[in-house]
Formats: structure tokens, C-alpha cells, sequence
């Protein structure tokens, strides 16, 4: 059994977006379950100056960490579905209640899905302390001596721990996971060495590498990413699985009326699509997303049983 310990849409124009329904709401509360410096934060704070000045709103970031995401999720399904509390997260969501007991609520019955708004790659990091140069070294060590080494996570349930926990089956070893509050904490402590591996988003990661703070060994997408070339996929390594991405996306509460999940749905879309944070994001390896709402409940619908089988595949036990 693997051990895991825990450590603390754009054609509609702009007038018809700011509906005098929520243009009456001028503050909106902008819920990131996480706590600043992670790719979810990053993408809501590219994203929700656009969106809410397209609504003739005010849409105020709020950090709500705890939980591996689950506090500032029951505080936005638990408000009232008028448009003022909006919850910005991601794929985290789909896996949780196979991870975590007692999660307090249903993602499928308490929360509405409005925009799914960007694609996220994953790159795995060593800290400076590790001698390995590349992959081809790191996979033989870990082969040989699987205690030496630590991974980090941002959250039970994170793309990181499922990519993580697939390639020590692919290995056939056995180390130690340590889950986190967020990417910025498990950042922190690769940099310090504190733990020695993270599978991380690309985003938060990506000026570590430039900077030569830690090393990039592979990024677990199906290509090699334009802003890391050099770098390769494990799917290169000879893991032609380990094909890992994630998402941020946008929910409001159950109830919320489908006039608004509309409007802000087109919203964000165009916020995601506009030049200017359409280049930021890319800049850091993200992939803006124009999808409708329907689409984004569809993909929720089939990522939770694929996520059950995940988890349970590799032996995760819920803490």
C-alpha cells in the first residue's frame, strides 16, 4: 500500500454581458480555495479583473485555503446563488471524496459549473541539492534507493499526487508523499530541500527553473512544452500513460439562475481570450479555454468516475 503523510462566450457583446441583474451587484467575492502563489490564484488573478469589468462589477480575490480546497468550496455552495460569491478552482474538486473523508458537499448537487477556463501542464522538479542532471539518472536512483527521496504535493488529490503515485507504480517503489496547502508551501520547501520532488504546475514552477533554483526533469504532458523545449516528456522516458494535465474553473452555487450562469460564463471566456492575459498565460505554458458551461458540467460528469478508478488504481487511502 502506498503512505501518504499530510503537511500543514465571446460573441456576445460587452452591453449585453452587464445585464442590469448583475450589474446591480458591483462586488462580487472571487473565492480561491488556495493560498496565494499557485496556478489556480495566478490564472483567478488574470482573469477576474476582465470578467467582472465586463459585468460592471467589482470581482474582489479572496484566498479561502483549508481542507485541500474543500473550506472555501462549502463557503461558496453554501452562500445564496444570487452572482456575488463565485468559487475559482480546479481539477482538484473531481478527485477529492476519493482522497478525503468527510468531504461537506456534493460538487455534482451543490455547486454550478459556469467555465472551465484554462488547461494547466505539470512538470516535475528536483531541488538544487539533487546531483541527478537528468531524467534518465533520477528514474535509475529512485530505482535503487526510493527512500532517499521525498515528493511534494499542493493537495491531496492533485494532478501532482496522481501523476506522482502512477510513476511509482511504473517504477515499482515506494516513498513519501507530503501533501501541502497549496503549491506556493510545497514550493517553499523543495526550494529549502525540505522534500527533494514535485510534480508541479508549470506555471508557479516555471521561474524556479530560469532562475536555476530547481531543475526541471520531465513534464508529464504529451508533448515537450514551447517554453521549456529541452525538457522531456516521461512519455519519451518510455511511460506512455503518464499523460497528466489539469484545469481551473469557475462555479457558482447550486441554483444560481442559467441567465447568469451565461453572462458570466461569456464573461470569462472573453477575459480568458483577450490578448493581452491570453499571452501572460501562455507565457507560463497555460492554455486559455472557451468552452460553454454545458461542456464544462460534461467534463465533470466523466472525470469523477475516470478520478475514482485513478485513486483506487493506485492504492490511495482517503485521510
Amino acid at each position: 500500500m502506498i503512505r501518504f503523510t499530510r503537511r500543514g462566450a465571446l460573441s456576445l457583446g460587452f452591453a449585453a454581458l452587464a445585464a442590469p441583474a448583475l450589474a446591480q451587484q458591483r462586488q462580487v467575492r472571487f473565492v480561491v480555495p488556495y493560498p496565494p502563489g499557485g496556478t489556480t490564484d495566478l490564472t483567478g488573478r488574470i482573469l477576474s479583473p476582465r470578467a467582472g469589468e465586463t459585468l460592471g462589477q467589482t470581482w474582489v480575490v479572496e484566498n479561502r485555503s483549508g481542507a485541500n480546497g474543500a473550506v472555501g468550496a462549502e463557503a461558496v455552495a453554501r452562500s445564496a446563488p444570487d452572482g456575488t460569491t463565485l468559487l475559482y478552482s480546479n481539477e482538484v474538486l473531481t478527485v477529492l471524496p476519493f482522497v478525503q473523508r468527510n468531504v461537506p458537499f456534493d460538487l455534482q448537487t451543490d455547486l454550478t459549473p459556469i467555465a472551465r477556463t484554462v488547461s494547466i501542464p505539470y512538470v516535475m522538479i528536483g531541488g538544487a541539492q539533487l546531483t541527478q542532471q537528468n531524467l534518465a539518472q533520477l528514474l535509475d536512483a529512485i530505482r535503487r534507493e526510493p527512500t532517499r527521496f521525498s515528493f511534494a504535493g499542493s493537495s491531496l488529490g492533485s494532478v501532482g499526487q496522481l501523476a506522482t503515485a502512477a510513476l511509482w507504480q511504473k517504477l515499482g517503489v515506494e516513498t513519501t508523499f507530503v501533501s501541502y496547502r497549496g503549491t506556493g508551501p510545497a514550493m517553499n520547501d523543495l526550494v529549502s530541500g525540505a522534500v527533494s520532488l514535485f510534480i508541479a504546475p508549470l506555471g508557479p514552477a516555471l521561474p524556479l527553473v530560469r532562475d536555476g533554483r530547481v531543475r526541471a526533469y520531465a513534464v508529464t504532458s504529451a508533448r515537450r512544452e514551447a517554453v521549456l523545449p529541452e525538457v522531456p516528456t516521461l512519455v519519451e522516458a518510455g511511460f506512455a500513460e503518464l499523460v497528466y494535465e489539469g484545469w481551473c474553473g469557475l462555479w457558482g452555487p447550486r441554483g444560481l439562475p442559467a441567465d447568469q450562469v451565461a453572462r458570466i460564463n461569456a464573461a470569462m471566456n472573453a477575459s480568458a481570450n483577450e490578448p493581452a492575459n491570453a499571452q501572460r498565460m501562455a507565457a507560463v505554458g497555460l492554455t486559455p479555454l472557451n468552452e460553454t458551461s454545458q461542456a464544462f458540467a460534461e467534463l465533470i460528469a466523466a472525470e469523477i468516475p475516470r478520478n475514482r478508478a485513478l485513486v483506487a488504481a493506485a492504492r490511495i487511502q482517503p485521510e
